[in-house]
């Protein structure tokens, strides 16, 4: 019996490419026939992963993969940067993992976008590359600035925000990173992004509020405050004077059995309405518009 070609990947690089399959005795005729099975598909020209791991991938992991394959086909000196580095870093990114593969080069000039990839054309210095498993990528902390420069202000603070909650930037060495992008376009932009970000923001829902607020001229609040009550410690995610702010995201609640997180959530709220305190609670709904920030602008004139 002729033996069956071997398409299985590792668990440390999925990527199938041409070139190893080759290697392993496969030919270009076994590698059309499983593509034609359904047993491989094609990740880019001569890029394959298997249907079955692609299809337990999440949207993240398959663009990780789509990031894998650009740099295996890349002719040039390209590094993983902007949002498919943030990906890699592990932050999170409003709008989830991109279309395009998104890559630096180190020169002033010559960017482009194709189909798969977009190519960003910027000055990088040593200490803003590094690498990541196996690949060529900005620092945590260029990857930041360089989004900071490119994103709108609150998907800015979202990544930035996520970034510090992770431990893998400080301020002082996204501040250095912004610094060497030079006087690029967006650095303006930029320079008020990273004052702003705050890892005690918990969630993108926490970002995204607290860019909401910063745009609708609310006081900043406190994060993740501790208050104790009849003796029992309640951390709230916002505080302003006497007023709290409190964000329910879907994931809030997720798991729970028999609703006994609400029933908790309910209790904590009147324990702290009982002492006095203002609660507000708001979902991604709220932040459409200024309703929300009239609320807790009310409420804290009142205190």
């Amino acid at each position: 019996m002729t033996a069956q070609p071997e398409f299985r990947s590792t668990e440390n690089d999925p990527l199938l490419t041409r070139r190893a399959l080759l290697r392993r005795g496969v030919t270009d005729t076994e590698i059309r026939t499983a593509r034609r099975s359904g047993t491989i598909v094609p990740v880019r020209r001569g890029c394959f992963a298997e249907t079955a791991q692609i299809t337990a991938s999440s949207p993240e992991e398959r663009h990780l993969l789509m990031a894998r394959a650009a740099l295996d086909a890349a002719s040039s000196n390209l590094v993983l940067s902007h949002e498919s580095a943030a990906l890699a870093w592990g932050f999170d990114l409003w709008r989830g993992a991109p279309e395009l593969v998104h890559l630096t080069t180190d020169r002033p000039t010559g960017g482009r976008i194709d189909r798969t990839r977009h190519v960003h054309a910027h000055r990088l210095d040593a200490e803003d590359v590094t690498e990541r498993h196996g690949l060529p990528i900005t620092t945590a902390a260029r990857t930041v600035a360089d989004l900071a420069c490119a994103l709108p202000f609150d998907e800015a603070v979202c990544v930035g925000d996520s970034a510090l909650r992770s431990r893998a930037v400080t301020s002082e060495l996204l501040a250095a990173a912004l610094a060497r992008c030079g006087r690029r376009r967006g650095t303006a932009k930029a320079r008020r992004v990273l004052p702003f970000v705050d890892g005690r923001s918990e969630s993108i829902g926490e970002s995204r509020s607290r860019a909401y607020f910063d745009r609708f001229d609310v006081p900043a609040p406190d994060l993740q405050v501790e208050i104790v009550v009849d003796g029992k410690t309640f951390r709230v995610d916002f505080l302003w004077d006497g007023v709290v702010g409190e964000f329910d995201g879907l994931s809030k609640y997720a798991g729970d059995q028999g609703g006994d997180a609400v029933v908790r959530e309910k209790l904590r709220e009147d324990a702290l309405r009982a002492a006095g305190y203002v609660v507000i609670r708001w979902t991604w709904a709220d932040l459409a518009d200024g309703r929300l920030a009239r609320r807790v602008l009310a409420a804290v004139a009142a205190r």
